[in-house]
């Protein structure tokens, strides 16, 4: 009897190990005689033609492609592609490739937040929301020098945060685009 070792037609991998009658012969497609390494952690052992070696695998694992941060499972033998990471990103992350690490896009995060404020809210919400905080008296008072902007804020359905009239009105009460932004953001919860 001869021990002989069967490895996958694909991946090259050890399969098994055999024994067999020698007058058979060993010329068996996808095996040899060459006894294989043993097993390590993390890698497969492969024959490569004419030896075996240990081949990194990471099969199963997460991986993230470094433009996209598309989620993947790993699917082949063989260290990570240059292409991925197991770093896990994070929301606004962007790859660094001199740090090789997830950085946080700032310009991405602003454009984010600033998609989350609402771009109208009624004329209710807003007077609500002034007279929360005290400020609806003195917004009146800047209002009624102003016949046009009487008109809107006694007729319209809904304040637009790009609107002139919260422009002019900022202006007047001191208040800058975040703190307007802040205003539409709690004022749309009322």
């Amino acid at each position: 009897m001869i021990k002989i070792y069967r490895y996958d037609i694909t991946t090259k991998e050890f399969i098994q190990e055999l024994e067999i009658n020698e007058a058979y012969g060993t010329n068996l497609p996808f095996t040899t005689t060459v006894k294989p390494l043993a097993k390590k952690e993390g890698f497969a052992v492969c024959f490569n033609g004419t030896k075996w070696e240990l081949v990194e695998d990471n099969r199963n694992k997460t991986i993230y492609v470094k433009d996209t941060k598309e989620e993947l499972k790993i699917d082949y033998l063989g260290k990570i592609k240059d292409e991925h990471t197991l770093l896990v990103p994070k929301q606004f992350d962007k790859w660094d490739e001199i740090s090789k690490n997830w950085i946080e896009d700032i310009e991405l995060k602003k454009e984010y937040e600033k998609s989350l404020i609402p771009k109208t809210i009624t004329l209710r919400q807003a007077r609500l929301y002034l007279l929360s905080i005290g400020l609806l008296d003195d917004l009146e008072n800047i209002i009624n020098q102003n016949r046009a902007y009487q008109i809107e804020w006694e007729y319209a359905n809904q304040i637009e945060r790009e609107s002139p009239l919260v422009k002019i009105l900022g202006q007047t009460l001191n208040l800058d685009d975040t703190a307007i932004d802040n205003m539409f953001m709690e004022a749309s919860k009322i």
